[in-house]
């Protein structure tokens, strides 16, 4: 009778640990989930909007290293390069972060599935939302000719607004970005002094507070402004001119982001000195 109950209590136990153990793991993935639901669906209305967006992508990731490694090459002279790495390595990083962040945000979207109506789908599914300013509604890229719904055209008051809107998650993102990038610096900084404790730097230690907070001030007006005119206005143009040169089309995109990578990054460098974030000994 004992070992029935012992075995009753073993097995409810047992039921009772994988219950918690289900909900913990439930519990973890379903913020993981969500936010892996979010990011997909953002990334089809984008490239329902614009289908080389993922092409796009990779070529700003590789354009935001190249162009930052540029900048700092002219603004500071190939001989600086190394006794300034304090502050070449991370603004690359902040660089390859903020910039792609800021291409994501501003990027022009559609519903992917507005156009689709083979396929059944949920109500959950078929429900469109925009981007929100307090009660407004906003297209994520002012001067896209739709709203999400691919069908509503936004008024002036909401073009203005899709200025706007961005501007608190850009500040949120560069903070994060720069505080990110100049803190791995600080680490790999710390490790070089252990290893190499008779290497004296030509750089002085750079506020991470003020550097974040300046990074995110400058995602917010500079980079918001500077994508949403690229995205919005100079490579639609491209498109429209050069549409019938389909091998022409995408060497004139990778020239303009380029341009507008190699634009950003001298304005970052040039501000950062300008309010005294960038010093030497």
């Amino acid at each position: 009778m004992r070992s029935r109950i012992r075995r009753s209590h073993t097995c409810f136990l047992s039921i009772l640990i994988f219950s918690i153990l289900l909900c913990s793991s439930a519990a973890l993935q379903s913020p993981i989930a969500r936010i892996t639901n979010q990011v997909k669906t953002g990334y089809n209305r984008r490239v329902a909007a614009d289908p080389s967006f993922a092409a796009k992508s990779v070529t700003e990731v590789i354009l935001a290293a190249g162009t930052q490694l540029a900048a700092e090459w002219n603004r500071r002279g190939a001989s600086r390069l190394l006794p300034e790495i304090d502050f070449v390595l991370p603004g690359v990083l902040t660089a390859v972060f903020g910039k792609y962040y800021s291409m994501w945000r501003v990027a022009k979207t559609i519903d992917d599935q507005s156009s689709s109506s083979k396929k059944p789908v949920s109500s959950e599914a078929t429900e469109v939302k925009d981007q929100m300013l307090f009660k407004l509604a906003v297209p994520t890229n002012a001067f896209q000719r739709c709203m999400l719904d691919g069908v509503t055209k936004p008024t002036p008051i909401q073009r203005a607004g899709s200025m706007i809107a961005p501007m608190f998650p850009l500040f949120r993102a560069g903070v994060i970005s720069s505080a990110v990038g100049y803190g791995i610096a600080a680490l790999l900084i710390a490790l070089r002094s252990v290893m190499l404790p008779s290497y004296v730097p030509a750089t002085q230690s750079m506020n991470i507070l003020h550097a974040s907070l300046y990074t995110g001030c400058f995602m917010a007006i500079v980079s918001n402004v500077r994508y949403q005119v690229l995205q919005g206005v100079v490579e639609p143009l491209i498109e429209y001119l050069f549409q019938n040169l389909k091998a022409i089309r995408p060497l004139l995109i990778l020239l303009v982001r380029w341009l507008n990578g190699l634009l950003g990054s001298v304005l970052a460098i040039s501000g950062m000195r300008f309010f005294g974030l960038q010093k030497l000994k």
